[in-house]
């Protein structure tokens, strides 16, 4: 049986999730059912699941009520997928469905499951863990503070009143003592992480820092498991055509981990000045006339494919390290 065939013989089951309760829609007859968004639910759940090697259980994103029902699934050794909840919109518009409601999207997201699958055009999620996901929250922790302090300092600049001057000084001052706190448990979590010696691996190409090497370990745990190009579009710096007759538009960018792309921008800055390979490469670009923004992304992609080719062949950084 082929790899295909096999797919194609799962059992796939379609979860919509609220705040409180979630929906779902299993099996050939396209049963429903409903349960709350709890660890009493989740048991209840696991009754009418099929067995963990015969089915995928698909879902999509829901501002992060998802989460607990996605680790208590991949505990019991279910292979979890999580759809992109714009491209399921769509299929159910594609499928004529102009009506929403929670049991319509549990079977959207079943479907969208069993059309798209087998087609490879979706991933399991990699089971992460305790540890780890601990590590991501402190580091999502650290990304929204350094959020804030932005937008604070952005207003300081804005405003030409005395005291609301001192105020938001006053909340820099606060948010940036929070951030060295948060950022001294993320230290003392990422040196205990199971995964702590692959982020001292990343952080051994000249640009990567501590802040991105721990996340390309959190945010980026496929690195080594898949291509070139599948990482790339992961990401976000994978260009897309935009074709039709004789038009034929520019190539952009599309998609991808926002926050981790961001982080890797600025660690591509620094290794345009630090690492010879990168710099190398960037002034070999903007020497053939490409624009600055085009030659980052291509760098970007340089060096996930080195980062890539470290944690595949489990070998360190090198000057001279053969990435084309």
């Amino acid at each position: 049986m082929t790899q295909s065939s096999e797919k194609r013989n799962m059992g796939f089951v379609g979860i919509d999730i609220a705040k409180n309760k979630i929906d779902i829609c299993l099996g050939i007859h396209n049963k429903k059912a409903s349960f709350s968004n709890s660890i009493c639910g989740f048991s209840k759940l696991l009754n009418v699941l099929p067995p963990p090697e015969e089915s995928i259980v698909v879902l999509e994103p829901t501002g992060g009520y998802e989460k607990d029902v996605i680790v208590y699934l991949q505990k019991k050794s279910y292979s979890v997928v999580l759809a992109n909840a714009l491209k399921v919109r769509r299929y159910a518009e594609a499928m004529g469905f102009l009506a929403k409601n929670d049991p319509i999207d549990s079977y959207v997201i079943k479907s969208f499951g069993e059309d798209l699958y087998p087609k490879g055009k979706l991933t399991v999620l990699i089971a992460k863990s305790d540890e780890f996901r601990q590590l991501e929250l402190w580091l999502n922790r650290s990304r929204q503070l350094v959020k804030l302090i932005t937008t604070e300092k952005n207003r300081i600049d804005k405003t030409t009143d005395k005291d609301i001057q001192k105020s938001i000084a006053k909340m820099i001052r606060c948010l940036e003592k929070e951030l060295k706190t948060t950022e001294s448990k993320l230290e003392k979590l990422s040196d205990h992480c199971q995964l702590s010696e692959q982020s001292e691996k990343y952080k051994q190409v000249k640009g990567i820092g501590k802040v991105c090497s721990n996340a390309l370990v959190t945010y980026l745990p496929e690195l080594g498991k898949c291509s070139h190009s599948k990482i790339a579009a992961l990401v976000g710096v994978a260009p897309y055509c935009k074709e039709s007759g004789n038009h034929k538009g520019k190539n952009k960018i599309k998609g991808g981990r926002k926050m981790l792309r961001g982080l890797l921008y600025m660690g591509t800055l620094s290794a345009i000045k630090h690492n010879p390979v990168i710099r190398e490469f960037y002034e070999r670009l903007t020497t053939r006339g490409k624009h600055h923004n085009v030659a980052m992304i291509a760098c970007i992609k340089k060096l996930l494919r080195i980062l890539n080719a470290m944690a595949k062949n489990d070998t360190p950084w090198q000057e001279n390290y053969g990435v084309k």
